[in-house]
């Protein structure tokens, strides 16, 4: 059985989060150009409603401004890193304008993350809804 242990060594918790700020800013801008770098081509979408994007659907989704991306508040964030795959965890308040409506997510989230040797790619995206108590 082989277990990952996480890796230490040159890799920075903020090389991450800074590729992750970058992948918000270019949200807010629908900057899809930019996304398609960003997102690993095997990337995957997983919405709190429990449906997947594939990356080709969620580039379109943005083109086509279906979710517009308006404001990201994270906490409580968790980096881990095994060999050339990074795992980031935490908790997102998300302001997003849907079809013209706009509307505030509170949700876990997850994601994964490879790095190419040049930069962080994204592998998947998944949130989880937080329901309020």
């Amino acid at each position: 059985m082989n277990t990952a242990e996480p890796t230490s060594g040159t890799f920075a918790t903020s090389d991450l989060l800074l590729a992750d700020e970058a992948r918000y800013q270019a949200l807010y801008a629908r900057d899809t150009g930019a996304l398609s770098q960003m997102l690993d081509d095997t990337y995957l979408h997983t919405h709190a409603n429990g449906r997947t994007d594939d990356k080709t659907a969620f580039l379109a989704s943005i083109a086509a401004e279906k979710y517009r991306f308006v404001d990201a508040q994270r906490k409580d964030q968790r980096v881990r890193r095994f060999g050339d795959v990074a795992l980031l965890n935490g908790v997102v308040h998300t302001t997003v304008d849907v079809a013209g409506s706009r509307k505030t997510l509170h949700n876990a989230f997850f994601t994964a993350w490879r790095n190419d040797g040049h930069r962080w790619r994204m592998l998947h995206w998944q949130a989880t809804k937080i329901v309020e108590s």
